[in-house]
């Protein structure tokens, strides 16, 4: 009895917090992704039957899942008035390290305590958003027994990009994924400038490079001129803009703050991934948790990418197993994501592989607390440039083409990228600051009997075909 009294308790009290939390997120645009589940929302109170009512936000920390679901709160209370005990909201660190209970309970206690209902007998239309979902283990088995008992619960689950790894096939039947990664440079100009874009101009860029068809580059030509004129808005020439944007800008925590404070709530971002978020895919020892940052200022300090886990064992004296398990961990938290050598399946476990950061702010905050890096040099914003395109190649391929190969040439002097279609065509990508030479794109679409090639540079104002190869400048290609 007393320990359900302690659970009223915070259910109580959690609701006054939350008021709170909502009133500061009411000074912050909204990204597109709120949009997207918005319409899930007003699906579902419209009764619409095939309406998703299970939805799994994933994404690293810092890229503003708490804020989307409060928003959508906000909206459900003020717009659409939904009465406040008809809205959940709970972060499942709390729940589990209060009282440790997994998400199914913490709802039976709660529609209990607010309504006097078992779940199955539900009959109003109950809304509960669940953060930080990955520190309850059961979170998904939870979620698919809620979506079976009741049609009058629309659940919402954020946590750690490694939840896809607790999604079995019958979440994912129920389930409609939703990845959250951090912002890209139409994000920015949304939550920095208030300057709203034309989603269809993200999609017509994914479209004109994967299909390389005269249609699409003619549609992006189209919604590329009509956001030039809004980006003249920031009073600040486009290029700028997108430089600041790309050495610091990925994580909504970053806009109104300058560079130095930025970096180091980036860092900080970086080193509760490794102390809260880590341990909940696998247990490592301390001294581990020193070897991981170890690795990850190893990648943040290379200029080429590729990564050897020989050469870092070696560097760093360890085993070449931990550097591997260290990697697999990283990547499953997605601080970090893996392009292999376009080559057979043999051959690519003996070649290096390169490793990206989600977010180029990743590597700016590692370098800048390093002290290693001018930030403001060619080349570094040069392996800033690359990285930011490997993160959008990436998000491709995992929202957009599922069936896209992302692979570099491990030839010598190739070009930075190739894509494989769905037809098994090879798509060329070169990606420049500063450079004036199209030898190693021409070089790669002779050897890999490519239609055409794509470069990505900061010397071209607007998208061009000429023969060959799209044009695609930096700034348009930050859409993606």
């Amino acid at each position: 009895m007393i320990f359900e009294n302690e659970i009223e308790s915070y259910l109580n009290l959690i609701q006054e917090i939350n008021e709170d939390k909502i009133e500061k997120t009411r000074k912050f645009n909204h990204r597109g992704e709120y949009y997207k589940i918005k319409k899930h929302i007003d699906d579902y109170l419209s009764n619409n039957n095939g309406a998703e009512r299970f939805i799994v936000m994933p994404g690293l920390r810092g890229v503003g899942k708490t804020t989307i679901l409060l928003q959508l709160y906000d909206y459900l209370k003020d717009t659409k008035k939904v009465s406040k005990n008809n809205i959940l909201y709970l972060s499942m660190d709390e729940i589990v390290g209060n009282f440790n209970i997994d998400l199914l309970k913490i709802v039976d206690y709660y529609l209990n305590l607010k309504h006097k209902v078992n779940k199955a007998f539900l009959k109003e239309k109950i809304f509960i958003f669940v953060d930080e979902s990955h520190f309850d283990k059961n979170w998904a088995i939870s979620g698919k027994i809620i979506y079976d008992n009741t049609k009058n619960i629309f659940l919402i689950c954020t946590g750690s990009s490694a939840i896809d790894l607790e999604i079995s096939g019958d979440v994912a039947r129920r389930s409609l994924k939703e990845p959250i990664y951090p912002n890209n440079f139409r994000d920015y100009l949304t939550l920095k400038y208030d300057i709203k874009t034309d989603y269809n101009f993200s999609k017509s860029l994914e479209n004109m490079i994967y299909f390389g068809e005269e249609k699409y580059i003619q549609k992006a030509l189209h919604l590329e001129k009509k956001i030039e004129e809004k980006l003249y808005n920031t009073k600040n020439y486009p290029q700028n803009v997108f430089i600041e944007f790309l050495k610091t800008h990925g994580f909504p925590l970053s806009l109104n703050i300058n560079d130095k404070r930025a970096y180091n709530k980036i860092f900080s971002l970086i080193k509760k991934v490794i102390e809260d978020d880590i341990p909940s895919i696998k247990s490592f020892n301390s001294s581990t948790k020193v070897n991981i940052r170890r690795i990850l200022i190893y990648i943040a300090l290379s200029r080429s990418e590729f990564v050897s886990t020989h050469k870092i064992a070696n560097y760093l004296s360890m085993s070449p197993r931990q550097v591997k398990d260290i990697l697999d961990v990283l990547e499953k938290t997605q601080i970090i994501f893996n392009v292999k050598p376009f080559c057979g399946a043999g051959v690519i476990m003996k070649k290096p592989w390169k490793y990206y950061f989600l977010s180029s702010s990743l590597k700016s905050a590692i370098n800048h607390d390093i002290g290693r890096f001018n930030l403001n040099n060619k080349k570094c914003l040069g392996t800033l440039a690359e990285n930011y395109v490997a993160t959008a190649l990436f998000k491709m391929n995992q929202k957009s083409y599922p069936f896209m190969g992302l692979f570099y040439p491990p030839e010598k002097k190739g070009c930075d990228f190739l894509l494989r279609t769905k037809l098994d065509d090879i798509v060329p990508v070169e990606v420049g600051i500063g450079k004036k030479t199209k030898s190693q794109l021409t070089r790669a679409i002779n050897k890999y009997d490519s239609e055409y090639g794509v470069l990505i540079s900061n010397r071209y104002n607007s998208i061009q075909q000429h023969n060959d190869i799209i044009y695609i400048p930096l700034t348009s290609f930050g859409f993606i």
